[in-house]
């Protein structure tokens, strides 16, 4: 770049780095300092993963973890989930771990990451787990003689 000015119009996280400027003339070159920019952003792709993937059963060990890129990095996590068509409810941190996980813990699963430049949510993923037969009961039709 030439010129005793750059402008960023829109500024963008991939600008991050170390600028210095050079000046010339038939006398000699002069350069400045280096300076570090560092672009700050919110919360972006925000993401859930089930780990381990694929058929979940009742009983196993479970992780969801939520991720996202952002700077400075993510203060916060939290978890919104509602189970049985009930009210949305929270819990916070990156990861919310299962250890014997149950057919009660069915529902939607969504994160939220949170910085001082702001707010970013996952997509909601649908938590499906799945359980042998259970309260088998056996009935006569007609009951009596």
């Amino acid at each position: 770049m030439t010129g005793p000015q750059h402008v960023f119009n829109q500024i963008r996280s991939s600008d991050t780095g170390e600028y210095y400027c050079e000046a010339w003339n038939e006398m000699g070159t002069d350069r400045s300092r280096t300076i570090n920019m560092d672009v700050k952003y919110g919360p972006r792709n925000t993401s859930v993963s089930v780990s381990p993937s694929g058929e979940i059963v009742e009983g196993s060990s479970v992780t969801l973890t939520c991720s996202s890129d952002a700077n400075p990095p993510v203060q916060s996590y939290t978890w919104w989930y509602k189970k049985n068509g009930g009210d949305y409810q929270s819990m916070t941190g990156p990861q919310h771990v299962f250890n014997q996980i149950r057919s009660s813990d069915t529902g939607e699963y969504y994160c939220e990451a949170w910085n001082e430049m702001g707010t970013d949510r996952s997509r909601t993923i649908n938590m499906d787990v799945k359980y042998g037969p259970r309260n088998t009961s056996v009935s006569v039709s007609p009951s009596g003689e």
